[in-house]
């Protein structure tokens, strides 16, 4: 059955099927039709022909109006129904003027897509006042509903401290209702909040002037009041732009744990139940921001000085990660462990599977059997706790795993499988989970939910510093002289920042870049500029953690900015050769450039490569970039990462990011060979269903039926290889401590 749609806003058109109907309907025709689809129910002949036809005689206006029937009918087919004495249109036919009150109510910003101040603009019929009244009178309607819609989507941003949208609907309110005071005001007050009062101030003096031009009348009192107060705001205190000066004699920012006492005690608990052969478990959460990372840092540094060993691994927020990521990150910081030493070589040789690394300090290690049935895929996992286990023999061992919720599925299988076969081992399992971030089904969110069940689990929970905690942190960390003054500085930080531990030292550190704090050179302590914080208001200080963060990065010159967009866009980090490559110049100098970042508090140094020192400042610098330019970014990633695999060894990660970044970039061919190439990967370290999700990648990126036709065979190997009947929807099997594999509360594929 042919789709109709009318279009009314911006002009009059009926498409069927998506391709407008020839114009051989003529205007009044269309619109008939217009006036049949918005004003529902039977007509009355006569009405109609006066409508649209009165000037004509009256045999001539029946016969224009019968032609212009049969003509829609024509059109529309049996949507036009009628007798001797009325018309109507029945059906549902498509119109955008019916979206718009449909959306007006459930969805106002999407409503506000429908253009409907232009309803039926540009129309004109001849000698059809009835007509014109009915559009005039409609589009005044449409109009009202729309500014009362712009209202209150104008309120939601303003609440949310989307200065910059509300901003711009505001200026579209404006527009519609130029004489009114309310767009105005709305106007005036979101350019005050995103930090521009000179341009509120001369929107106030614009439309006094026009009202007084065109209307002869003053503004209302409100709006005359509202400009005098960001008058008064604007005069008495304009905030200082952030520069890099401050750099040279800034603070560390690092300082006491505080209001963390009764989880650090928690921690220890764990441990000396760990240490005694009972393995423990302990998830860390909290929000964006609220110290999971810098407690498990300070944790893992007394564990070390306990004599215990730590190792570390980090899921991450990037589609289509390696397989096994987070655990073999872990893994690596063990490569080196005498204990190793006393590992079967067959289990040696299982694990190089995922760290090939293991072969240059055991070279003889046996070759494993690349045809290995899924059956005895087991073995890896084996395998795995072995290397575990020798490592606990020789000291106590902490296990981290930094943002659980990013952990591809076969870390989450692994890591479920280890925590049940070392459950008589010296190990601390510890996880920092950020909630929210993924969907329910997830198997990060199903292996979180296992191991909160767990009898020896413990659950910490991170919340928000209360005020006195925020003046306790910053007297830790400013030695402060003045306690009036140190004391009213956390009273603002905390007003700012709700307690957020992470948006508390942003806050600190735009404020010195601002100039509001400085440090005496001779003690140390903080100085701080009572008039400047006086007058500052919440919003200038720190409107939104986005826009602390963005006045730092905006101060970068422009070699240190170009680093810091290509480290955030990586996802996973850049080490000094592949910055050095991306950007034309020599590793010392990039790495020199990425000291500098981290001198900044913007990176953070891990195991060699730069990473953004919080998501958060990834976040900031991508939204930053136009869609060409990330693309851009991606493709020089993409390249790069393929110049340098002769050199680095084609390990599994890197083949993934290839191809995750030239998808990103839109080049297909790439993206097709890498997902191949990372797919053949995961089948050698048995991640069967990350290799499946590869060749979904190959399949949607192939330009060739042969392509297709190539991805459709791999994928029914691997289902054959690994058993499945099907592609799983989610997998995250666990192995008993045999090898046999079982069915638990994590779900198991489907076997043949």
């Amino acid at each position: 059955m042919a789709t109709q749609a009318l279009r009314l806003c911006g002009g009059l058109e009926l498409c069927v099927d998506g391709k407008p109907v020839e114009q051989t309907l003529g205007a009044k025709t269309l619109a008939l039709l217009a006036f049949l689809r918005l004003e529902r129910g039977p007509h009355r002949r006569e009405s109609l022909t006066t409508l649209l036809w009165g000037e004509y005689e009256e045999e001539k206006a029946k016969t224009s109006f019968r032609q212009a029937l049969t003509r829609l009918r024509d059109a529309v087919g049996d949507q036009i129904i009628g007798d001797r004495v009325t018309v109507q249109l029945i059906g549902d036919m498509a119109c955008d003027v019916s979206n718009f009150e449909q959306l007006a109510s459930s969805d106002p910003r999407a409503a506000l897509a429908v253009d409907v101040p232009n309803f039926l603009a540009g129309i004109s019929l001849r000698a059809c006042p009835d007509f014109d009244d009915w559009v005039g009178a409609k589009r005044i309607a449409l109009t009202e509903r729309y500014c009362r819609l712009l209202e209150g989507v104008i309120h939601d941003a303003v609440a949310t401290h989307a200065w910059r949208e509300a901003t711009e609907l505001a200026e579209r309110w404006v527009a519609l209702e130029p004489l009114a005071d309310a767009p105005v005001a709305a106007l005036m007050e979101a350019q005050f909040l995103a930090g521009v009062p000179e341009a509120a101030l001369a929107t106030y003096s614009r439309h006094a002037s026009r009202l007084a031009s065109e209307v002869r009348r003053a503004p209302g009192r409100a709006i005359v009041e509202l400009s005098a107060r960001l008058r008064r705001a604007s005069a008495s205190s304009k905030a200082s732009r952030p520069t890099e000066n401050w750099l040279e004699r800034g603070p560390s920012f690092e300082g006491p744990l505080v209001g963390r006492e009764l989880d650090w005690e928690r921690l220890k608990r764990a441990w000396s139940t760990a240490v005694r052969g009972e393995s423990r478990i302990v998830l860390i959460e909290g929000e964006p921001g609220a110290g999971k990372t810098r407690i498990v840092d300070d944790f893992l540094r007394w564990v070390t000085a306990e004599g215990g060993f730590a190792l570390r691994g980090r899921g991450y927020d990037a589609r289509g990660g390696a397989p096994f990521g987070a655990v073999i990150e872990a893994l690596r910081t063990a490569l080196d462990v005498p204990s190793l030493a006393g590992v079967d070589p067959e289990w040696l040789a299982e694990v190089a599977r995922l760290l090939p690394e293991l072969r240059r300090r055991f070279p003889s290690l046996p070759e494993t059997r690349p045809e290995t049935l899924a059956t005895e895929s087991w073995r890896l996992f084996e395998a795995v706790a072995q290397v575990l286990i020798a490592v606990a023999e020789e000291n106590p061992l902490a296990v981290l795993i930094d943002d659980l919720q990013w952990c591809d599925a076969d870390s989450c299988s692994l890591l479920h499988f280890l925590v049940r076969r070392l459950e008589s081992a010296p190990v601390l399992w510890c996880a920092t989970v950020t909630g929210g971030m993924t969907e329910r089904d997830a198997p990060a969110a199903r292996l979180a939910r296992a191991l909160r069940a767990g009898r020896e689990s413990t659950t910490i929970v991170l919340r928000p510093l209360t005020e006195d905690e925020v003046w306790r942190l910053i007297r830790a960390l400013s030695r402060v002289t003045d306690p009036d003054g140190g004391r009213r500085l956390a009273c603002r930080a905390f007003e700012v920042t709700a307690g957020n531990p992470f948006y508390i030292i942003e806050l600190l550190k735009t404020l010195f870049a601002q100039g509001v704090l400085s440090v005496d050179e001779a003690t140390g302590a903080w100085n701080v500029r009572e008039a400047a914080l006086g007058t500052h208001s919440s919003t200038q200080l720190a409107p939104t953690i986005h826009e602390t963060i963005l006045e730092r990065i905006e101060c970068l010159s422009e070699p240190l900015h170009d680093l810091l967009v290509s480290i955030a866009v990586s996802g996973r980090g850049c080490p000094p050769e592949v910055l050095s490559h991306l950007h034309g110049i020599s590793r010392l100098h990039a790495a020199a450039l990425g000291d500098g970042l981290v001198e900044r508090h913007l990176v953070e140094e891990l195991d060699g490569r730069y990473h953004c020192a919080h998501p958060t400042i990834a976040n900031v610098v991508r939204s930053g970039l136009t869609t060409s330019r990330r693309r851009e970014v991606h493709r020089a990633l993409a390249l790069t990462l393929e110049l340098l695999l002769p050199a680095r060894g084609p390990r599994g990660e890197e083949l993934g990011e290839i191809a995750r970044h030239a998808d990103e970039a839109g080049d297909r061919p790439m993206t097709y060979r890498y997902a191949l190439l990372a797919a053949d990967a995961c089948v050698n370290r048995f991640a069967h269903e990350e290799a499946l999700s590869w060749l979904d990648l190959a399949a949607a990126t192939a330009d060739a039926v042969e392509e297709a036709e190539a991805v459709d065979r791999l994928t029914a190997q691997i289902l054959d290889k690994a058993g499945w009947l099907e592609p799983p929807a989610v997998r995250a099997p666990t192995i008993s401590p045999i090898g046999r594999v079982v069915r638990d509360d994590l779900d198991l594929p489907a076997r043949g």
